[in-house]
């Protein structure tokens, strides 16, 4: 893998979460950026719309070798989240059933969701998303 187009393909295929990385046609709000700036390839950070630069290329290759390696070293830019709850039962039972799947999850409680009240989520990732679609339509409620 030697583009940024290439890479882009890669974390496509391989089911990242481009709800904080930005490449190609993939634009997020805040987080990581990896792109072409004028003669250089830059992998940076943009956060409340600053942008700063933390290594800059003078090939595409490069880049593409140092992105990969930090993309790999973050499990939760592969994150999706697959179920909420309100119910610690609820959220017992989804994880029981990921087990059952052979689905490596982690759960991420939140204490104080909304007016006190605690919520319960189950995040999978990578590929792993594209088995669900049944459970998260059984897990994943508002």
């Amino acid at each position: 893998m030697e583009t940024i187009r290439e890479l882009e393909r890669y974390l496509e295929e391989e089911c990242y979460s481009f709800h904080e990385i930005s490449i190609g046609k993939h634009c997020a709000c805040e987080g990581i950026v990896i792109e072409r700036e004028g003669g250089r390839f830059e992998f940076g950070y943009s956060e409340r719309g600053c942008r700063r630069v933390l290594k800059s290329f003078a090939e595409e290759k490069e880049l593409v070798r140092y992105a990969l390696a930090e993309l790999k070293a973050d499990e939760w830019l592969k994150g999706h989240l697959a179920a909420f709850a309100y119910n610690k039962t609820e959220i017992e039972d989804a994880e029981k059933e990921l087990n059952d799947m052979g689905i490596r999850f982690k759960r991420n409680d939140i204490p104080q969701y909304k007016c006190g009240r605690y919520a319960y989520r189950i995040f999978v990732f990578g590929r792993d998303i594209l088995r669900l679609d049944e459970f998260k339509k059984n897990h994943l409620r508002p």
